[in-house]
């Protein structure tokens, strides 16, 4: 977890610019986002991905953060494409401020031999299809992507294909409500370890202080997000 850790401390830090502007950044995200747990119930721990990647089932730290715009506010090539908004969406998650520190980090501290294939700036983010396959950062894989629905396993390196003691799944999506005349963007995410034992009743492994950081990071990147979309 440490070099986890050591991410997302950069990324809020980098984000806020430091103590006097956190507790104005926490109120405003608190505010304009909306995170609560995942249940057991969610369609995200029904899919065939799910399954794969966390064989065992065993416990995650599962949330998700949703923002609502109005539809007036979206870019007009936009309003009626779920798919499109979905990839400007996820695009943005990963293209601008919010991913920004962290990609640095990765990139000057966390490039491996055999990564020299993956994305690494942001500015190829901003672009990028989100094709199942695409690697980036070295902590991604974009491993299933339905058009309106993009799922991102995290936590471990590509490198490691296998089961992972850090391990996760980050589901982007939005959604077109003509009736409510406003787009929903969610971002699920499950923290999970793929490669520990199962064990019937035990608790999610993600620290209290990585659950912390997890927490407002995931706004943070949302909040960011919603700057690829509007009009």
């Amino acid at each position: 977890m440490g070099i986890i850790r050591t991410a997302l401390l950069t990324s809020v830090w980098g984000v806020t610019g430091g103590v006097a502007s956190v507790g104005v950044g926490m109120a405003y995200l608190a505010a304009t986002t909306t995170l609560i747990d995942l249940t057991k119930n969610d369609p995200m721990f029904k899919t065939k991905t799910y399954a794969k990647y966390n064989p065992k089932g065993n416990p995650a730290l599962q949330d998700v953060v949703i923002k609502r715009v109005p539809l007036r506010k979206i870019r007009p090539e936009l309003r009626d494409n779920e798919e499109a908004l979905t990839l400007e969406f996820c695009r943005g998650v990963w293209s601008r401020w919010g991913f920004w520190a962290q990609s640095k980090f990765h990139e000057r501290y966390d490039k491996p031999p055999g990564t020299e294939n993956y994305l690494w700036h942001t500015s190829d983010l901003a672009v990028a299809k989100y094709e199942t396959g695409m690697k980036f950062s070295n902590h991604f894989e974009v491993v299933n992507n339905e058009g309106n629905e993009i799922t991102v396993r995290c936590g471990g390196s590509p490198l490691e294909p296998g089961l992972r003691n850090s391990d996760g799944l980050v589901v982007l999506s939005a959604k077109i409500d003509k009736e409510a005349q406003q787009a929903e963007f969610s971002l699920k995410s499950a923290l999970f370890s793929s490669a520990a034992p199962f064990v019937e009743g035990a608790e999610h492994p993600i620290p209290p202080k990585i659950k912390f950081l997890h927490h407002w990071y995931v706004r943070i990147l949302v909040q960011s997000a919603i700057g690829n979309v509007k009009s």
